[in-house]
């Protein structure tokens, strides 16, 4: 993904998330320009937002520069 590319999740259920930038309403977390999240209505919803393509080796492959992970 290149710099700045994002994308964003609903997921019901879940309440709480392992990174990014607490927002206080999905209007903010629309506006975020770094990976965040907003808990309401019985889900947590997660923007993420790519830091740019990340060179990989072969123990570690290249991703997107995002990551988050959410439980229940």
């Amino acid at each position: 993904m290149n710099a700045g590319s994002w994308v964003m999740f609903e997921l019901p259920g879940f309440t709480t998330a392992s990174a990014g930038t607490a927002q206080d309403s999905l209007d903010a977390l629309r506006k975020a320009t770094a990976t965040s999240y907003f808990k309401g209505d019985g889900s947590l919803w997660v923007k993420l937002v790519s830091v740019g393509d990340v060179l990989g080796t072969q123990a570690a492959p290249a991703s997107g520069g995002a990551n988050l992970q959410a439980s229940k």
